[in-house]
């Protein structure tokens, strides 16, 4: 079968896929409110204003994203350059923008391990395919 390294391997580029899919989710909300919905992503207008900062620290954090993964043998663990008050734009009083809970939500956990779920499978089967090629 495929190597724990390459297993990690695979892990980490599916979730550094749908990170980058949350980063672009996200960008899209705070200057455009532009919302994507459904497994096909389709794009809508929102109504209401886009985000508006004063410090342009939240612009600046998603068109220049850093976060890191670690694996500690337990799971995987991220680090993002997020400010904290990304999490009360999701609020009615301020502005309900739905860029936080359901973007990361809807992305990772419903997009991201779906897909690990489902195509694993083909990507072991590529694995073992190569391995035997090569024996």
């Amino acid at each position: 079968m495929g190597s724990n390294a390459s297993v990690r391997q695979y892990l980490l580029e599916q979730l550094q896929r749908g990170v980058r899919d949350i980063y672009q989710a996200q960008r899209d909300i705070a200057t455009q409110r532009i919302y994507r919905t459904g497994h096909a992503r389709t794009r809508h207008q929102g109504s209401g204003a886009t985000v508006r900062g004063r410090s342009g620290i939240l612009r600046e954090a998603l068109e220049n994203p850093r976060y890191l993964f670690q694996n500690s043998g337990d799971g995987w663990a991220m680090q993002a350059n997020l400010p904290e008050y990304i999490r009360f734009l999701d609020m009615k009083r301020h502005g309900n923008y739905k860029i936080y809970n359901r973007q990361i939500w809807g992305i990772l956990y419903t997009e991201t391990l779906q897909n690990i779920k489902y195509e694993y499978r083909d990507w072991l089967r590529k694995q073992i395919g190569r391995m035997l090629m090569q024996n």
